[in-house]
């Protein structure tokens, strides 16, 4: 999250902000490849993320939207559309509004539940519920 919340403010290239903060802070806390492959979904599906969330959450237009929960959503379903992995829906939406609730303010955690709920309900995109 915070490599990702880096490159959307500051605009520094992922890839290379990503590499610094494994460098620094992921040798105990993050597996290289579910994060490089994460970044790898949000680059290769950026445009149909934010139609997701727009879709779902359509009073907040993204470039309005608070940045920590806008990271956040987008950290979301680019986990809830990683094919390689095998997480479980619930586990990526309750790990997403943990982040919310430690990172944004009182409603966050209940923004970023309904927004990632209603998109892994979304019929159009065949996510299997487990």
């Amino acid at each position: 999250m915070q490599s990702f919340f880096e490159h959307l403010i500051r605009g520094n290239d992922l890839q290379a902000v990503l590499e610094r903060n494994l460098a620094e802070y992921g040798q105990k806390i993050a597996d290289r490849s579910f994060c490089e492959g994460l970044i790898r979904v949000m680059k290769e599906n950026q445009k149909k993320i934010d139609k997701l969330i727009h879709k779902h959450a359509p009073e907040w237009p993204l470039e309005k939207m608070d940045p920590v929960e806008r990271v956040i959503l987008i950290l979301g379903v680019s986990e809830l559309l990683y094919p390689e992995k095998d997480v479980p829906v619930n586990v990526a939406i309750n790990e997403a509004i943990e982040l919310a609730k430690s990172y944004g303010d009182d409603n966050s955690g209940k923004f970023v539940n309904g927004v990632l709920n209603a998109v892994a309900h979304d019929k159009t995109l065949k996510i299997k519920l487990k």
